[in-house]
């Protein structure tokens, strides 16, 4: 089989703004301040960013602008390869903080990306273009909910008063990878010191934050900038005097794949795979545990970690296709049919493939079938010059590991009218002779055929056997499983196989492997994942 690699997008694309101070009721100085910062990942020097603050007029309105500049590259250990990823980001914000608008161009590798965010006071519009593409546009209402930016956030804490420990702020913010509201929850936890990267002390006023469920820890400063940010998956942002010039990126320490202790050899035909792993809980209010009972598998959390037991979602011999072209999409499905910025199904050219591939089809599911094979065998095998590319990039380049395949076959399928989307997590996999055996962070697809049906265009395989673990739909709008990727990447997961079952009967069980109270099998697959304890 082929090696399975990913390359996760957290790695290229930091989700952390730096926020202007807020200018007085009176008019703006006309002084220009700047703030230089390092970026760290895992404890490696990855990048730098510089931002300068700056009063200006904007429809004739006296508003704070800040212009904010950042580089990054990350040079893995395991295989040397490197990625570059640039930012520029303005911000236009009221006077006592209110963002009106942002635009971010990102250059990921080949890939360019715009997202324009402008903020009103009933809606908030979101518009993204990919590599010069047709814009992607999302309008969220915002209806009752209180909406700050992280700058707003702070004054209102700040000015409140309410900067004591224990104080706590809800309110919702707009994430515009995501284009979509999460919520966001700020407990402040007092004055602090902090030593950092280069010896020098972070003074200032430290609050845990969990933003759409993903945790992190923010050091503000009486200028009201960010001193120190951390976040829970292993990135974090220092202030610093200057930017070392030359500026030298120190290799990471990262891994994308985990040892398996046993060699299944027929992996494609395991009906059930149980395994345990330490983790050091991280969640809590407003975090999600690293994995959740459902159509995957169920979950134990348990007092060291979590075991998982996996399940077969091969289609059944009695399964029906429903015929080809779908007539019958319900309304909540058919959000999975629309183009995005990163997944151009509306592409003429992408349009005329898909459209080649399923031609004289009369069943979904070999529709399906023929699109899978057709971006399994039109992609090489290996990670290209950007870490996630688009779907049009993939097709083009003709080359991507497994997040490729995935957009590819995602794009293609919504482009011949069948309900398709991205998903992501970690799977197992063994190689022919057994001396490869692996656990490796994956992306892979499901396709709607009158119910959701997994697709792993990586390996040319139509449903899946029991060794998939899902961490999360990976869709615009989707801000489930946040983060989970790089907690377990930051934690060095090492996942035990406990037992296993194949479609032949076959069973196999570690000899002292502890044992969990699973779910029973007529128990609600979505409801939340059971507590337990190993004997």
């Amino acid at each position: 089989m082929k090696t399975l690699r990913v390359v996760p997008a957290f790695l290229l694309l930091i989700a952390f703004s730096l926020h202007a101070p807020r200018a007085q009721d009176s008019a703006p100085k006309p002084e220009t301040k700047s703030f230089n910062f390092l970026i760290y990942y895992m404890g490696s020097r990855i990048g730098w960013s510089k931002t300068t603050v700056s009063a200006e007029k904007l429809d004739g309105a006296s508003v704070t602008h800040e212009h904010e500049e950042s580089w990054l590259q990350i040079k893995r250990s395991f295989d040397g390869m490197t990625f570059e990823s640039a930012s520029t980001c303005d911000y236009w914000y009221e006077l006592d903080g209110r963002l009106i608008k942002v635009i971010d161009v990102t250059r990921n590798g080949k890939q360019s990306v715009t997202v324009e965010t402008v903020y009103g006071e009933e809606q908030v519009n979101i518009s993204e273009t990919v590599d010069g593409g047709k814009p992607s546009t999302t309008t969220l209402t915002r209806g009752e909910r209180t909406i700050y930016g992280d700058m707003r956030a702070w004054r209102v804490l700040k000015d409140g008063k309410r900067l004591k420990p224990g104080e706590k702020l809800d309110f919702w913010t707009v994430d515009d990878g995501d284009h979509a509201f999460v919520e966001q929850h700020w407990t402040v936890s007092g004055p602090s010191k902090r030593k950092l990267s280069d010896k020098s002390v972070a003074e200032g006023t430290e609050i845990s934050i969990v933003k759409g469920g993903r945790a992190s820890t923010l050091i503000m400063a009486d200028d009201d900038m960010p001193l120190l940010f951390e976040d829970v998956g292993g990135f974090s942002l220092e202030r610093t005097e200057k930017i070392p010039e030359p500026f030298k990126v120190e290799e990471v320490e990262l891994r994308n794949t985990m040892d398996a202790n046993i060699a299944i050899l027929e992996f494609a035909q395991l009906t059930q795979l149980d395994i345990h792993f330490e983790f050091e809980h991280d969640d809590g209010e407003g975090v999600p545990p690293i994995a959740d009972t459902n159509e995957y598998h169920d979950v134990v959390k348990y007092d060291k970690g979590y075991a998982i037991r996996m399940k077969s979602r091969r289609l059944k011999a009695d399964f029906e296709s429903p015929k080809y072209p779908l007539t019958d999409v319900p309304d909540d499905i058919k959000k999975y049919l629309e183009p995005t910025a990163m997944c151009q199904c509306d592409d003429e050219t992408l349009k005329e493939v898909a459209l080649k591939e399923v031609k004289r089809k009369t069943s979904a599911l070999s529709a399906a079938k023929a699109l899978m094979r057709f971006a399994n065998k039109k992609l090489r095998d290996g990670s290209g010059e950007t870490g996630s590319a688009s779907a049009k990039q993939a097709y083009d380049e003709g080359q991507g590991d497994c997040t490729e395949h995935a957009a590819l076959f995602v794009a293609l399928a919504r482009a011949a009218g069948l309900p398709a989307r991205n998903v992501g997590g970690f799977v197992y996999a063994c190689s022919p002779n057994g001396t490869t055996s692996i656990f490796g962070y994956h992306a892979w697809a499901e396709v709607w055929l009158g119910e959701w049906i997994p697709v792993d265009a990586t390996v040319d395989a139509m449903g899946t056997s029991a060794r998939y673990v899902q961490f999360d739909i990976d869709e615009p709008g989707e801000t489930y499983g946040k983060s989970r990727s790089s907690r377990c990447i930051r934690q060095k997961i090492r996942p035990i196989i406990d037992a296993y079952e194949l479609a032949d009967g076959t069973k196999w069980r570690r000899k002292g492997a502890p044992d969990f109270e699973w779910p029973k099998a007529d128990e609600d697959a979505d409801e939340d994942a059971k507590e337990g304890q190993p004997d």
